[in-house]
C-alpha cells in the first residue's frame, strides 16, 4: 500500500474508523499503573463517585484512540512524531464492554520553513460509543514527511498564541493538590516524582497502545529521526499521572477527582531510553462552575528530563468540591 504523505491530506476531509472494546482486565490494569484511583479500579466505590460506576481512565481512552489511528490510517501514512494535543475534552464516562469508533477530520496544514521535506496536520476527532454518544474529542497536530521538498516553503500558518505566563511558584503540596475547591491555593507548586524511561517500559506501554517501530525496537530508533528509541508522547503524560495520583494519596488525598479534560499539551523533546523524568504540578487559575457544589482547579504539568529540559508541558482541570464530597452521577 502507498504511504499517505503530508501533500495527500486535505482540509475537511474525514475518515470514519474503529471499534475498540474496553475491556475490563485491561482497564484494571491500566489504572493500576497509571490512574489508581477508585473509580477506575474499585466497582463497588465507584458507584459512590462523581463517576457513578466503574470508567476507563480518561488517558487509557486518549491512548486507545492513538492506537485505533495506527490500525486504521496513521501505520500507513508517513508520519515523523506528535507535536502536541491542542485540546482534549472527556465528556463521558467509558465503561468496561463499551465499544468504540471515531471520525477523524482533517482542519489544518501547515508548511515548515525549518523543515521543507516535512508539515504539519492538524486533526479533530469525534470518538463514541456503541450507543453514539460522544465520550472524548481531541484537537492533535502531527509531522508528516512529504513526497517532495519544498522548493521555496510559502509563509506558514500562524501558530496558536501562546498560554499565559503561569503565576508565581509557591512550594505548596497541599495547595496544589487540595482536598477541596477553597483550598486550592493559585500559584501553589508540587513536585510529584521521577520516571526512569527504560526500554521495557517504553516498549510495554507502545506494545499496546502506540507500536510505531521506534516505540518498541532499540535498533529502529537509532535509525529514526531521533537517533534512539523513545517513549511514546501519551505514555509521559499517563506516568505524569501516576505520579499525580501517588502523591496526592502521600498528602492523605483519597477522594477521586475527575477531570473535564486538558489543553496546550507539548511534547517538546523526545524521551528517550535512560532519560528520567521528574514531574510537576502547579495551579494556575480556580472558579466556580455551573455545577452545583464543584469547582474547577487548572493546572501547568510539567516532565522534566534530568538535563533541565522541558520534554512534556501541558494545561489540566479537575473538578472539586466546594464543600462535602458531592455523591452525583457521571458527568
Amino acid at each position: 500500500m502507498s504511504l499517505i504523505f503530508f501533500e495527500d491530506f486535505q482540509v475537511g476531509e474525514t475518515r470514519d474508523y474503529g471499534d475498540w472494546l474496553i475491556d475490563e482486565a485491561e482497564l484494571l490494569d491500566f489504572s493500576a499503573a497509571y490512574d489508581a484511583q477508585p473509580f477506575h479500579l474499585d466497582a463497588a466505590a465507584a458507584k459512590k463517585t462523581i463517576l457513578g460506576g466503574l470508567a476507563a481512565s480518561g488517558w487509557q481512552v486518549c491512548s486507545a484512540l492513538m492506537r485505533m489511528m495506527i490500525d486504521a490510517w496513521l501505520n500507513d501514512s508517513s508520519v515523523v512524531a506528535g507535536i502536541g494535543i491542542e485540546d482534549n475534552r472527556w465528556l463521558a464516562p467509558v465503561r468496561p464492554g463499551d465499544r468504540l469508533t471515531a471520525q477523524t477530520t482533517t482542519v489544518e496544514k501547515r508548511d515548515l520553513r525549518s523543515r521543507p521535506d516535512a508539515g504539519i496536520a492538524t486533526f479533530a476527532t469525534s470518538l463514541r460509543n456503541q450507543a453514539g454518544q460522544e465520550v472524548m474529542t481531541q484537537r492533535i497536530a502531527m509531522l508528516f514527511g512529504r513526497r517532495e521538498k519544498l522548493v521555496s516553503p510559502a509563509a506558514a500558518a500562524p501558530r496558536r498564541p501562546p498560554a499565559s505566563p503561569p503565576p508565581e511558584r509557591i512550594d505548596d503540596p497541599a495547595g496544589a493538590m487540595p482536598e477541596d475547591f477553597p483550598r486550592a491555593r493559585v500559584g501553589a507548586y508540587a513536585e510529584l516524582g521521577e520516571t526512569l524511561f527504560t526500554a521495557d517500559l517504553i516498549r510495554a506501554y507502545a506494545l499496546k497502545y502506540d507500536p510505531a517501530p521506534f516505540h518498541i525496537d532499540e535498533a529502529a530508533g537509532r535509525a529514526h529521526v531521533l537517533g534512539a528509541m523513545s517513549a511514546a508522547g501519551l505514555h509521559t503524560a499517563s506516568c505524569w499521572m501516576s505520579h499525580f495520583v501517588a502523591a496526592r494519596l502521600r498528602l492523605g488525598r483519597l477522594q477521586s477527582r475527575a477531570s473535564p479534560g486538558f489543553r496546550d499539551m507539548l511534547w517538546r523533546r523526545p524521551v528517550l531510553v535512560g532519560d528520567l523524568l521528574a514531574f510537576s504540578t502547579q495551579v494556575v487559575a480556580k472558579r466556580e462552575t455551573s455545577k452545583e457544589g464543584l469547582g474547577l482547579i487548572t493546572s501547568r504539568n510539567l516532565g522534566v528530563n534530568q538535563r533541565g529540559e522541558v520534554a512534556l508541558e501541558f494545561y489540566a482541570s479537575v473538578f472539586a468540591p466546594i464543600g462535602d464530597e458531592p455523591i452525583s452521577p457521571a458527568i
